[in-house]
């Protein structure tokens, strides 16, 4: 057997203070147990119990370790000696079968159940007369005293403590004590020993060891006493004291002339280092030098970019001249051709016939008044039969015709008509549909079989075959990655419909012979759905590409949303709804009803008041807890508004989803009369509805026609903050647009109406889109830099805030903001741009950059004076405004905001290489990678010649592109999961900025990636306690120095790794970012 730490096992442990210990304790009770039945629990190896078989009548050992015990039953075998596998916990033997029970250093390895346990078992085992020998260290002197801790022990016990756990059990506890002590002998030479013991301390307190006879009967008799001598060994080890205090002494001497030969030579290199900073001196007026060749270098290759651009300049003005030229030449005959017009027409007026034609005028208007029907069924008469457009005449609409000549004023129904007859006539919009030809050939439809289908498509249908036909060939077109089931809930049609399977395979078709009405006949249908969402479709649609998809990603994106529906669209391309309002009268409106579907205001996503039931999906358990359609409103007609009113009641949102878009062939399914057919429920049916919501109408609704810019996205108890921007945030591109972006969703979760205007007015994508799925409104064309003020002019007063970002943005808009709006003017800098030009005006001596810190100084103050708050992103950037404007109100904002994580510790081995992310779109990321590798990466390479430096950026130039070698890997622009792989593989960070100001978002993008960061003092600017987090070094050596010492430091790298991530975490939360703004921005 191997010795393990803890078992004793004869002639294998050397120690001869631990071999005496065990031993001495099994010699101290032999005529105790002489005679006896003996259990010694946890006997280890066994020699404790093939010890006492000498005297004993029987010994029985056991222990927990069945390789103990096969060892124990091969080397001691005696008649009345037996050893077995068990435990302490369950003693496997008959009560009071044992007259001793012996345990030594057993109990404290155990827990104080188990030790509770056992104690039990002991009681149980021992006859009425038996006694327990039980030892355990004194943790007073084993463990505190010494200070020592036994990783094999679970529970130690104090003298008091012992005595009382024993006690528990027996009537009679005596300890007796087991210690280490000096003795003196007389004796005979190779005669028996006798000895005189001289004991002056207390054993009690000062023992290492107690045993303990315990008993329920009295205990007097039994007598615990032991000496063991280590024969020879005190005087050997006097004798070794003794022999190293010699060697201390000689050791003493040698030390003292070590001693002096340090001092010698540190005197030595005192000199060697003075010499060596005048060396350095002259080192750095070499590299001051050599920076200046390379700024006059950089100068000179601006001067000759400067030239070229010059030259360029005065070709694109000579073509401009000849344009021109070519433009004035157009211009001056089509001036003699409007002329000639002008002439032409003069001389109309003049005839004969000009003046009979306007006698004729006047007669008619006396005949047939501006206001009479008589003039309005010329102009039909005109407009149909002249015109050709026959198409339009037909029954139904000479109904409608007769109905509202009937019921509406003339002027009234002569717009009517004139809206009909240019939705009917007039060039369609440039929004994109992809229609199916209704046609009366039916070829053969097969849909995939899903077993468990997210969605349940109900298409109530009654008659109107070739509509559903066409609507079914649209779905399976245009969905994919969705699962879904189509229910046909056929109200008992007449006409081809009821052969619809043999046309149409693996759909439901719910038709059970009773005609229920469009109300009715949903809500049973809906009883057949599968799906975990129930969405109904009139069959007059066709949908679009990606029309559920968006549906789907839109309801499981916030578990808040209860319902959500489709952008409505008419066969021409022009928009019929994007969301509903209804009014506090109960009437409805279809925003944006004939207006171009592609305009901003009708493709962001929004809570709406109602959505139309041509395209509606709401949650099945939602449907099923509300009871679906309410049947007071059967057969149809307001059971789409009140479904969308009952879902708010049940604590949901009803939402738009622009991107899902549905053509909707509006009147098929009902008509468009509203004097017959169900048409005629729909007056009927809001005097129900006013009737049930009339307490929801009059607190949260407008009155008709009032306030769209709010009631078209539910924003009555908003409010709203509109973001102005130099264009719509690439927020994977550049920091400043991921801080743009950042701040955006988090105006959005803190419940605002947001809007943006980007500059440029220009839909980049996917940018544009990302933040429309947000439910930010963005203003791209037909809004531009022209109509912009005529649009403040209208709404200005609906803005709560307006939240301006740069300079130079932010400059243009500022007076028109204060002249329409009553809006708190917030103003964010993201740097100070003047103090920025400044600097690298300081490092390079550029004049011109000296004048464009002034300019920069101008807009920036004027902006502070026309703010009622201004951000920044570190406290650098407002301790340095508030030296100008000391009563300025200047707060540092976070200029990031990330999601808190819990840090997890890497493995350095498995990463390797630098990295610097910056957009070259910024000046002083260009001279940072120029320093970088031209003064502090050789320097790295010389030690570590494998090392490689990753540059990745959009827009990188030519001179940053022409870097890439074996060693330098130049990316470009790479997308934010590519970026995410670099960070993790990456051991460091560098940002070698020289110049700049206020926070760097590479930096913190980096600290909360976990990266390690050397920078220099510009790029730990704004930073607190930067020195802790971040490796700072400003000239090339100490840099180079820096990287090259941490890179192989994985304790350090790890340090680092978490400082930085608890310093994200702390500071660039949107807790931590909310609890600075709330006081100028909430809702």
């Amino acid at each position: 057997m191997e010795f393990t730490g803890e078992r004793f096992i004869p002639n294998v442990i050397e120690d001869n203070e631990i071999k005496i210990e065990h031993l001495q304790r099994y010699q101290s009770i032999q005529e105790l147990v002489s005679g006896k039945i003996v259990l010694d629990a946890a006997c280890g190896e066994g020699y404790g119990s093939n010890y006492l078989a000498t005297n004993a009548e029987k010994v029985v050992g056991i222990d927990i370790d069945e390789e103990s015990i096969v060892h124990a039953q091969n080397k001691y075998l005696k008649r009345n000696l037996e050893f077995m596998a068990a435990s302490i916990e369950k003693l496997p033997f008959e009560d009071h079968s044992f007259d001793v029970v012996v345990s030594f250093e057993t109990i404290e390895h155990v827990n104080e159940n188990l030790q509770q346990q056992f104690l039990t078992e002991i009681k149980r085992v021992l006859k009425e007369d038996g006694i327990l020998i039980m030892s355990t260290p004194n943790k007073k002197i084993y463990t505190d005293f010494r200070n020592y801790h036994n990783p094999f022990h679970v529970k130690e016990f104090y003298k008091d403590e012992f005595y009382c756990f024993l006690s528990s059990a027996f009537n009679f506890v005596d300890f007796s004590y087991q210690t280490r002590e000096n003795v003196y002998l007389l004796g005979k030479e190779n005669g028996k020993t006798f000895a005189n013991l001289n004991h002056d301390s207390n054993l009690d307190v000062n023992s290492k060891y107690i045993v303990a006879i315990c008993s329920d009967v009295s205990n007097n008799e039994f007598q615990l006493n032991s000496v063991v001598v280590e024969s020879g060994d005190y005087n050997l080890k006097i004798s070794r004291i003794l022999q190293l205090q010699d060697e201390v002494e000689e050791r003493n001497k040698h030390i003292h002339y070590l001693d002096s030969e340090i001092e010698e030579k540190n005197n030595y290199i005192v000199t060697l280092q003075d010499e060596n900073t005048k060396l350095k001196n002259q080192l750095n007026q070499v590299e001051i030098i050599k920076q200046q060749v390379e700024l006059f270098k950089a100068k000179l290759n601006e001067i000759n970019d400067q030239l070229a651009g010059s030259q360029q300049e005065k070709q694109d003005l000579i073509e401009k001249v000849q344009k021109l030229e070519t433009k004035e030449n157009q211009l001056h005959h089509e001036n003699e051709q409007l002329k000639e017009k002008e002439r032409t027409l003069n001389n109309i007026y003049d005839s004969d016939g000009w003046k009979l034609l306007l006698k004729y005028y006047g007669v008619r208007d006396k005949i047939v008044p501006s206001d009479g029907k008589v003039r309005l069924l010329a102009k039909l008469f005109k407009k149909i039969v002249i015109d050709g457009n026959f198409r339009l005449l037909n029954k139904e609409n000479v109904k409608k015709f007769i109905y509202y000549a009937k019921n509406q004023n003339l002027s009234m129904l002569e717009n009517r008509v004139d809206n009909y007859i240019e939705r009917n006539t007039s060039d369609t919009s440039e929004f994109k549909l992809s229609l199916i030809d209704i046609e009366q050939s039916y070829e053969k439809i097969t849909f995939e079989k899903f077993a468990t289908p997210d969605v349940s498509i109900i298409i109530p249908v009654y008659n109107q075959w070739h509509y559903t036909y066409s609507c079914l060939k649209s779905i399976l077109a245009n969905t994919q990655n969705v699962s879904y089931e189509i229910i046909i809930a056929d109200d008992m049609s007449s006409d081809e419909t009821v052969n619809i399977s043999e046309y149409v395979e693996n759909i439901k078709v719910v038709r059970d012979g009773e005609n229920r009405g469009f109300l009715l006949n949903c809500n049973n249908a809906a009883q057949y759905a599968d799906g975990q969402y129930v969405l109904f479709l009139n069959n007059d649609t066709q949908v679009q590409e990606g029309w559920l998809d968006s549906l789907v990603q839109l309801i499981e994106s916030d578990h808040q949303i209860g319902m959500v529906g489709s952008k409505l669209v008419y066969p021409d391309g022009r928009m019929q709804e994007a969301g509903g309002i209804i009014w506090n009268d109960a009437s409805g409106w279809n925003f944006g009803r004939l207006d171009d579907p592609n305009k901003p205001e009708y493709n962001y996503v929004k809570e709406v008041d109602y959505i139309s039931g041509a395209a509606i999906m709401i949650k099945k358990d939602l449907w099923e807890t509300i009871g679906g359609f309410d049947e007071r409103y059967v057969p149809a007609y307001f059971e789409d508004s009140d479904l969308a009113f009952e879902v708010r009641k049940h604590g949901f949102k009803v939402m738009l989803q622009p991107k899902s878009v549905v053509v909707h062939f509006e009147g098929i399914s009902h008509g468009t009369n509203v004097s017959e057919g169900v048409k005629r429920f729909q007056e009927l049916n809001k005097s129900k509805f006013i009737e049930k919501w009339s307490n929801e109408l009059k607190t949260n609704h407008y009155r008709n026609g009032e306030h769209v810019f709010k009631a078209r996205d539910r924003s009555k108890f908003k409010k709203t903050i509109l973001v102005i921007d130099h264009y719509v945030p690439h927020f994977d591109k550049d920091a400043g647009s991921r801080t743009t972006y950042q701040y955006l969703k988090l105006f959005v979760q803190m419940g605002l109406n947001v809007k943006f205007i980007g500059d440029n007015y220009y839909k980049h994508e996917p940018y544009t889109t990302e933040l429309e799925k947000l439910g930010i409104e963005v203003f791209y064309q037909p809004y531009n830099n022209k109509n912009i003020e005529q649009w403040f002019k209208q709404n200005g007063k609906y803005i709560d805030y307006v939240y301006m970002n740069r300079p130079h943005i932010s400059i243009k808009y500022v007076d028109i903001v204060k002249k329409y709006t009553k809006a708190k003017v917030v103003y964010y800098g993201h740097d100070l741009h003047f103090l920025r030009e400044y600097r690298e005006y300081e490092l390079t001596g550029n004049e011109a950059l000296k004048k464009s810190s002034e300019d920069w100084r101008k807009t920036e103050f004027s902006l502070y004076e026309k703010s009622d708050v201004v951000y920044y992103p570190s406290d650098v950037e407002v301790t340095e405004i508030k030296k100008y404007y000391p009563t300025i109100n200047a707060i540092a904002i976070p200029a990031y905001i990330f999601e808190e994580k819990e840090f997890i510790e890497s493995n350095q081995a498995d990463k390797e290489g630098l990295l610097f992310v910056g957009g070259f779109g910024h000046k002083p990321n260009i001279d940072a990678v120029l320093w970088f590798v031209s003064s502090v990466f050789p320097k790295i390479v010389e030690e570590k010649p494998d090392m490689k430096f990753y540059i990745v950026g959009s827009n990188p130039p030519n001179e940053i592109s022409s870097l890439a070698s074996k060693n330098i890997i130049v990316t470009g622009f790479v997308t934010d999961e590519e970026l995410d792989l670099l960070y993790k593989k990456s051991k460091l960070v560098v940002v070698p900025l020289r110049y700049g100001a206020g926070v760097k978002g590479k930096v913190i993008e980096a600290m909360y990636n976990q990266v390690p960061i050397v920078t220099t003092s510009v790029g730990a600017e704004g930073i607190i306690d930067s020195e802790n987090i971040l490796m700072i070094a400003d000239t090339e050596s100490e840099f180079a120095n820096q990287v090259i010492n941490l890179y192989d430091n994985d304790e350090k790298l790890n340090e680092l790794s978490q400082a930085s991530l608890d310093y994200v975490n702390n500071h660039f939360t949107a807790k931590a970012v909310k609890e600075i703004i709330s006081t100028d921005i909430s809702n």
